[in-house]
């Protein structure tokens, strides 16, 4: 039989199943994206490298954005940073944990659960600690028509009109619907999602009695938050990590299951989840949602266009394990990360191929080759040949990725163990029309592929074809 030119799945995201054999797709530092107007339909692109753009001490606690400017808790102090990067140092925020803020324009109020709420006020450039016993021992806050909600285990209060740092008493409401604690007060679309840790309630904002929100009937997610800085809202949708180790979304008052069954099995496996942070940002006009585990040392990001099909995977260095972005947050026209481990901001840059310098290794795992194209299943097949689709002369005028390369390797037992291929051309600079190929007269019934590079360039892969024929009669 006559070697036949067959395409193979190289453009999807991440799904690594429980049995290494049925799935072990993989997306590590590319993201997928939908181009229907395009000559490929789907295509995987760089994730955008990390460019320093300030730096002070400490470990971020959370970045937020008022009246355009943006804010970050690091190590115990509150920063103000400029459109350049420069931090000017506005108080002292006391506390390690990470802080949950909301704003009026005005004031900023920063909720460490461990150390208390504070005010910042950004006409007198001072920081105060809120005292009033209805607030005190808060560990959420958010806002919705000039008031601000706090949120302890037992209850949430409402602020008085126009002053989040006092509250009356009689604004106290409990958990109604379910017996479970309170974890945190969120609001997305002018409506209050009361979530506790096993369900979460959807309120509005009345305006009339005590409290000022009323229950938004018929709005009840059977599912809780499982970790509180896991929630965080795109202009379309509302994402939560669930009490199930799922992850979901929630869009015009439905509730879907958006994580793939094999990202929740993984998520299910963490010793624990709780500290689980989540971040939504945009590139290219796409919204992205991404929840980082530190316990689990995985980030898991979704192209919130391609539903389930959009999950792909961060990393820092080229040892695997999380990405160090802890915060993301756009303002200025930039989107500024901040870093997990020492004090640095970045900027997301399209043109950035390091992280901050480091080297950024990018992988894409694809899905399965066999004799199904054949209409038959395990038949012995050989390979002549894998082509794979991609910008080519992408090489930098000197240095590493002059002349870059990707690697590529194969596995035949579902990828347990992974075998060296080659390390095909991609290109120097103006290479245009470089064919990427790798040659192979192997035989198998089932191989994967493997393709990574650290090599400091915009990789972009379109797709990929094997040449394939049956043999014998395996």
């Amino acid at each position: 039989m006559t070697f036949q030119t067959l395409p193979v799945q190289i453009t999807g995201g991440s799904y690594l199943s429980q049995s290494k054999p049925l799935s072990s797709q993989q997306t590590i530092n590319f993201y997928p994206k939908s181009t229907p107007l395009a000559k490929e339909k789907f295509v995987l692109f760089s994730f955008p490298g990390l460019k320093l753009s300030g730096t002070s001490t400490g470990i971020d606690r959370g970045l937020h954005r008022m009246a355009e400017t943006l804010y970050q808790v690091k190590g115990q102090e509150l920063f103000r940073i400029a459109k350049d990067g420069a931090h000017t140092s506005l108080g002292a925020i006391a506390g390690t944990d990470r802080c949950i803020m909301a704003n009026d324009g005005l004031n900023l109020f920063i909720v460490s659960a461990s150390s208390g709420v504070f005010k910042y006020n950004s006409d007198d450039e001072a920081i105060t600690l809120v005292t009033d016993t209805n607030i005190v021992g808060a560990k959420s806050v958010a806002f919705i028509n000039n008031q601000f909600i706090y949120t302890n285990d037992l209850f949430s209060i409402v602020s008085n009109v126009g002053d989040g740092s006092t509250a009356n008493g009689l604004n106290i409401i409990g958990e109604e619907s379910l017996p479970d604690n309170m974890v945190r007060d969120y609001i997305f679309d002018d409506i209050i999602y009361r979530a506790s840790e096993r369900s979460i309630v959807a309120w509005y904002n009345s305006g009339v009695g005590n409290p000022p929100i009323e229950k938004l009937q018929g709005r009840i997610f059977q599912v809780g938050l499982a970790a509180i800085n896991s929630i965080d809202r795109t202009d379309d949708a509302l994402y939560w990590l669930g009490d199930d180790f799922s992850i979901y979304q929630s869009s015009a008052g439905a509730k879907l299951k958006i994580s793939t069954d094999a990202i929740s099995n993984e998520i299910q496996g963490y010793s624990t989840v709780s500290d689980a942070i989540a971040n939504v940002f945009t590139i290219d006009g796409i919204n992205f949602y991404c929840i980082n585990f530190p316990s689990g040392g995985k980030t898991f990001v979704l192209n919130e266009t391609l539903g389930q099909q959009g999950w792909f995977e961060l990393s820092s260095g080229t040892n695997g394990g999380n990405y160090q972005g802890a915060s993301f947050l756009g303002c200025y026209g930039k989107t500024f990360v901040a870093d997990v481990s020492n004090g640095n901001v970045y900027t997301l840059d399209a043109k950035t191929y390091t992280n901050n310098g480091e080297a950024i290794k990018r992988v894409r795992t694809t899905g399965s080759v066999n004799s199904e194209p054949f209409s038959v299943n395990g038949k012995l097949t050989q390979m002549s040949k894998a082509k794979f689709i991609m910008e080519s002369g992408v090489g930098l005028i000197s240095g590493q990725g002059e002349d870059p390369r990707i690697m590529v390797e194969y596995s035949d037992d579902g990828g347990y163990t992974w075998k060296h291929g080659s390390w095909p051309r991609v290109g120097r600079l103006g290479e245009r029309t470089l064919q990427i190929e790798f040659y192979n007269l192997t035989k198998f019934y089932d191989r994967i592929f493997r393709i990574s590079t650290t090599d400091p360039v915009a990789y972009s892969i379109f797709s990929a074809t094997i040449d394939l024929r049956l043999v014998g009669n395996g």
